[in-house]
């Protein structure tokens, strides 16, 4: 084998997980030498209960190391306990008591292991001079994810009951501090990608946390794709509110070359609620246009129909991929929240003005609660669309038949239950606007009512 040429011998290693990496470079020091660079993952993952910082930087510092690491996720989620033990007990009720009790002390456990060790290092947003360092020797760090959203241990119970939102523990004030921290050090690179689940929107409002943001307009400019999930706050007075839609306007407008954007608001005090957007106050009433955007998502959202429409036909020349609407808040048994509403307007008219009209249209995807119209007309359209694909527009099983949507639907007089099959084929390929919620049509779209 010491005679295979260089490219068989990385694809060896290619094939090959850490332990096996290890063992293979002993075997010469040409091997020893070539399987550097499979040393590492090129993912990093750093979380809050372990010195990754330390590592981090240690691993910035070597000539021969640095390079791995290509993509990088900061994961600051934290566990409430109190609600998480009673959920984890409901959650494992059905097992033999001494096999759960066995199960949940064990897992328990190791967590308040994790956490004393979290306890003994300092704060995430006080090391930000050594992550600014580390980041000034990542050249191939492309990829960056920060996330309030996803487990952070390895511990399947805790695994499992993280998916349940109330188990998650919210520090507000905390989670600026780190954001900060990290994007102090983004301005230092050239990112590809840059996406934040969980991004409270106050965080755009104050000026020395708008300075940390600002000072990256470089950085955003060599953004490929943005995804913001974003975190309104329960309380935010007219004034606040838009100083924060302006910051966050400024950091899209940095943002000039995304191929990929995706807004989303997931109001976590009120999961059912859509934040009121303008886009033409959130681009300065200018009409911004991004050259390049082929995909886009919008979830969680209220909007006028003539705002949308404006924005999305600037965007018809580019334009390829369009969903709107998601998952939301929803809880595993429930149907998507996530939708988009209309304050103004129909979704009629916002589908019929923009068919033939955007030229590049291939796919278009609508999930969760919409609505549109006043609540007082007989015109008003309420609808559940169901999922057809996911984020990547793979198909995904269909949900079931339950008539609840996270308890909105109770009371309501006709809630169409269909999915946007038929909208697809009307943007994409013309003909006559579907009959949503009719039980003949070619979509097969059925009605299913809220009372």
């Amino acid at each position: 084998m010491d005679f295979l040429p260089v490219e068989l011998v990385r694809l060896v290693f290619q094939y090959c997980d850490a332990r096996t990496v290890r063992a293979l470079r002993q075997v010469s020091g040409r091997y020893a030498d070539v399987g550097y660079e499979f040393l590492l993952d090129p993912h990093f993952t750093a979380v809050e209960w372990r010195d990754d910082i330390t590592r981090l930087r240690s691993i910035a510092g070597h000539d021969r190391l640095r390079g791995s690491i290509r993509s990088l996720t900061f994961n600051f989620s934290q566990v409430d306990e109190y609600n998480a033990r009673h959920t984890t007990f409901f959650q494992h009720w059905l097992q033999e008591p001494e096999e759960r009790s066995a199960l949940l002390q064990d897992a328990w456990l190791r967590y308040y292991e994790l956490e004393e060790s979290a306890r003994k290092l300092p704060p995430f947003h006080s090391r930000s001079t050594a992550l600014e360092e580390a980041f000034k020797r990542l050249p191939n760090l492309k990829d960056l994810e920060i996330t309030l959203t996803k487990c952070p241990y390895d511990i399947p119970v805790l695994e499992e009951v993280f998916q349940v939102r109330r188990c998650r523990k919210r520090d507000r004030h905390q989670a600026c501090k780190n954001m900060n921290a990290i994007v102090s050090a983004i301005r230092h690179i050239r990112l590809a990608s840059l996406s934040i689940d969980q991004l409270p929107l106050e965080i755009f409002r104050l000026a020395d946390d708008r300075r940390h943001w600002f000072d990256c307009a470089r950085s955003f400019a060599s953004l490929s794709r943005l995804t913001l999930v974003l975190d309104p706050p329960p309380n935010l007075l007219p004034s606040a509110r838009f100083r924060a839609i302006n910051g966050l306007g400024h950091v899209l407008h940095y943002s000039v070359n995304l191929t990929h954007l995706t807004l989303a608001f997931h109001t976590y005090h009120a999961p059912l609620e859509k934040f009121h957007l303008s886009f033409h106050a959130l681009f300065c009433g200018q009409d911004f246009v991004y050259p390049r955007l082929t995909d886009l998502k919008l979830e969680g959202v209220s909007c006028a129909e003539e705002d949308l429409r404006g924005f999305l036909l600037r965007h018809g020349a580019t334009l390829e991929r369009l969903r709107l609407g998601g998952r939301g808040l929803a809880r595993p048994s429930e149907w998507s929240i996530g939708g988009v509403h209309l304050h103004e307007g129909s979704f009629r008219g916002l589908f019929t003005s923009l068919q033939g009209k955007m030229s590049r249209l291939k796919r278009f995807h609508m999930e969760g609660d919409a609505e549109a119209g006043d609540f007082m007309t007989s015109s008003r359209e309420v609808y559940v669309f169901l999922p057809i694909t996911d984020d990547e527009w793979e198909p995904v099983a269909s949900q079931g038949g339950g008539k609840k949507c996270g308890g909105w639907t109770a009371g309501m007089a006709c809630v169409k239950v269909v999915n946007c099959l038929g909208l697809e084929r009307f943007l994409v390929e013309g003909g006559e606007y579907p009959r949503l919620g009719k039980k003949d049509d070619a979509s097969d779209e059925g009605e299913i009512t809220g009372g």
